[in-house]
């Protein structure tokens, strides 16, 4: 479901399933994503380097990227970060594969994603944002 939008410098992919609409990208780059502007990513409208590092904070990997212009790839961390976002998910960031019960491995999980721990999401493991209609709360 993960749909690419790609200028001569960088591909944006976009999955729309992980999004928490944490709006990270429309803050940090207003310029090329734009929620109510079809395509509402325009990777032409900035730099390569400053889409990279917006798109670095996107906390749940469903923003990626990848250089077409030589420039680097996306970092991953060296180590294993997990936090627990006050009144939502569980952020992970780093190199840990994400399995279920059977041992299968999630293929949408890549060095970035937010776990629901409310309960409510429709697309568990993930979370989908439904944590903010529960009234979701916890420290």
């Amino acid at each position: 479901m993960r749909k690419t939008y790609a200028d001569k410098d960088i591909a944006v992919t976009f999955d729309p399933r992980l999004c928490i609409h944490a709006a990270r990208c429309v803050h940090g780059a207003p310029e090329a994503f734009d929620p109510q502007d079809r395509p509402w990513i325009r990777p032409a409208n900035a730099s390569a380097d400053k889409l990279a590092a917006v798109i670095a904070e996107c906390p749940t990997g469903a923003l990626r990227y990848e250089r077409l212009d030589g420039g680097p790839a996306e970092a991953v961390a060296a180590e294993v970060v997990i936090a627990f976002a006050k009144d939502g998910p569980i952020l992970v960031r780093g190199p840990m594969p994400l399995s279920d019960g059977a041992g299968n491995r999630y293929a949408d999980a890549g060095a970035r994603y937010a776990l629901c721990r409310c309960g409510g999401s429709g697309n568990k493991p993930f979370c989908d944002g439904t944590h903010r209609t529960m009234g979701f709360e916890d420290e």
